[in-house]
């Protein structure tokens, strides 16, 4: 794959790979399974993980990549361009109606609210803009270019609304929810009595996942075809997400593009794929740095496990920030730009296994995998007013 540039970190390379499934996909979210029970607590089926596709791109390359940021939903459009998909931003609302879309914007202060009673947490309560009767998230996938418009400050006007048509909504879901009927086996034979219902995640034609894969400038290329992707090995097809170099017209593959400046040191903070800090729900910030407001969605339970040091021993279920997550941080006006620029598209670090039990800080790990550089936790960033 040769849809290569040269990274901000060095002498790397990076590239943008998609991977299209060829059946459904099953990525269990870490929770038990247990057949036959109404336990609230049994593990759902999800969109895969930055550490399934990460894993699953190790697989093929035979061994660790340098980095693997994702992964981004995208479709496929009639001339074989790949279009990037995020989630709307958890800070945006639409009204009863759904005809127009608006923005929280800081309001009061948290103090007597249960926000203001967590350590570190926001200043402020995030409000509507404009009087709204029953404001509602706007659920659904963002076009890049709409994406892009909101980290600017663009999206909405001065007014503080805008259509709904503006936000660039997918029409159809990327992930179809299906059911699927299935037997225990034991002995090569059937188990009696233990039937059960799984789900699985079917793409709808077209869509597929996409990664930004970052390497050694002399490390080899990813090599296109098949791979295994999630539970029982499902087959998925391995492919350059780069636009044909004789399409001109196709815009390059990129994390949506950020704004140049930030007013006061306001800088927006994005979730773009799903983050596991030591903090929680909030995210490692500079000293000097401020969290201003926050909206955050309800955490995701996350499995992971170590192949090297293995399954049983090292398998760990977490709470991670869901992607949309939206905060709004105050940064020293001299440092604002240049921190925000080395956090765009890119995972903010520390993104472990911490160990918060043997002291009142968290300690770095010192023989688990980076989950940072498998995916998780990566950022945009924007401005806010």
């Amino acid at each position: 794959m040769t849809s290569s540039a040269a990274s901000r970190a060095g002498a790397v390379r990076t590239s943008w790979v998609a991977v299209e499934p060829h059946d459904t996909v099953q990525v269990r979210d870490g929770r038990r399974f247990d057949a036959g029970t109404e336990d609230t607590t049994v593990a759902e089926t999800v969109r895969p993980w930055p550490s399934t596709i990460a894993g699953a791109l190790g697989a093929v390359h035979g061994g660790e990549l340098g980095a693997v940021r994702g992964p981004v939903l995208a479709h496929k459009d009639a001339g074989g361009v790949w279009r990037p998909y995020f989630p709307t931003p958890l800070d945006l609302v639409t009204s009863e109606e759904r005809t127009a879309v608006y923005r929280l914007r800081p309001g009061g202060p948290t103090e007597g609210t249960d926000l203001g009673e967590l350590p570190d947490g926001p200043e402020r309560l995030l409000e509507p803009a404009a009087r709204l009767s029953k404001p509602a998230p706007v659920d659904g996938w963002m076009r890049a270019a709409a994406l892009s418009a909101y980290l600017r400050g663009e999206l909405l006007s001065g007014s503080g609304s805008a259509p709904m048509g503006r936000l660039g909504l997918s029409k159809q879901e990327p992930l179809v929810p299906e059911r699927r009927i299935g037997i225990a086996r034991q002995d090569r034979g059937v188990r009696s009595g233990y039937l059960y219902q799984a789900g699985h995640l079917r793409p709808n034609p077209g869509w597929g996942f996409l990664a930004e894969v970052e390497q050694p400038a002399g490390a080899r290329e990813l090599p296109p075809g098949p791979l295994t992707l999630g539970g029982r090995g499902r087959l998925a097809e391995l492919s350059d997400a780069a636009p044909a170099a004789a399409d001109t017209s196709a815009p390059r593959l990129d994390w949506p593009r950020p704004p140049e400046e930030f007013p006061e040191g306001k800088v927006l903070l994005y979730t773009a794929t799903p983050a596991l800090w030591p903090g929680g729900w909030r995210p490692p910030l500079p000293e000097g740095a401020r969290l201003v407001a926050a909206a955050v969605g309800s955490p995701l339970p996350v499995a992971t496990a170590s192949p090297k040091r293995g399954f049983w021993g090292s398998r760990a279920l977490r709470w991670a920030v869901p992607p949309g997550s939206v905060y709004l941080v105050r940064l020293p006006p001299d440092t604002a730009a240049a921190t925000a620029a080395a956090w765009h598209g890119r995972a903010l670090a520390p993104s472990a296994d911490w160990d918060t039990e043997s002291g009142d800080e968290p300690q770095p790990p010192t023989d688990v995998p980076r989950l940072d550089t498998a995916g998780f936790g990566v950022v945009l960033t924007g401005v806010w007013t």
